[in-house]
């Protein structure tokens, strides 16, 4: 090792070993947003419908909406991939830190958004001083063992380093990988959407950013 190295090496060292900073209440409140949301407006409108019409047509009313969506296929998907990208926020936040993606003073990535795509979660990640694209390409396998995922491909974000588009894989293998593209890890394909974009290739992400 010489003289240049041994700089990089310490930080890899100290992001090792550091301990992963707990977030702020803001940035707390953000994450659980979701199940928050839930505890308050489920109970207010649960109460609002029995005070309503009644005990008895409140239980019709909540019958008739389990069996729309037990039978409505379109609302059955639509609620399933909401509550897998949920418990994928949640995983990937465990797994940064269990994988220590993190900077030298314990500062996790923050998960900006994420949207259910098919068989694939897309979250794109904001990464503080410290923490870019290389940390998280590295920790991949990982992250996709965290988020009870096959694969999770990363990419580049087109003008801004501090941006990272993830893709978590949750089903569909490609059992052709090997086949088609040799140089490709077999694993899980990413979308249509990546059709022929190499991992850590630059892409436009969704909104504005």
């Amino acid at each position: 090792m010489n003289r240049w190295q041994e700089p990089q090496a310490i930080a890899d060292l100290a992001s090792e070993i550091t301990e992963v900073r707990r977030p702020n209440p803001v940035a707390g409140l953000y994450h659980w947003r979701y199940e928050i949301a839930a505890l308050i407006v489920l109970p207010y409108a649960l109460v609002s419908l029995f005070q309503a019409v009644g005990p008895i047509w409140a239980a019709v009313v909540l019958f008739c909406v389990a069996n729309w969506l037990f039978y409505w296929r379109s609302a059955r998907r639509f609620l399933r991939d909401r509550l897998r990208s949920i418990v994928v926020q949640h995983r990937l936040r465990t797994g940064f830190a269990r994988a220590r993606v993190c900077t030298i003073d314990g500062r996790l990535p923050m998960i900006l958004w994420t949207k259910p795509r098919g068989d694939e979660v897309e979250v794109t990640v904001f990464c503080p001083a410290g923490v870019g694209y290389d940390r998280i390409e590295g920790r991949r396998e990982l992250l996709a063992a965290a988020c009870f995922a096959a694969d999770v491909h990363v990419y580049r974000h087109h003008k801004r380093a501090d941006l990272v588009h993830l893709s978590v894989c949750t089903a569909r293998f490609r059992k052709d990988a090997e086949e088609t593209r040799p140089e490709v890890t077999p694993g899980m394909a990413p979308s249509r959407r990546y059709a022929g974009q190499e991992a850590g290739g630059a892409i436009r992400l969704p909104g504005t950013v």
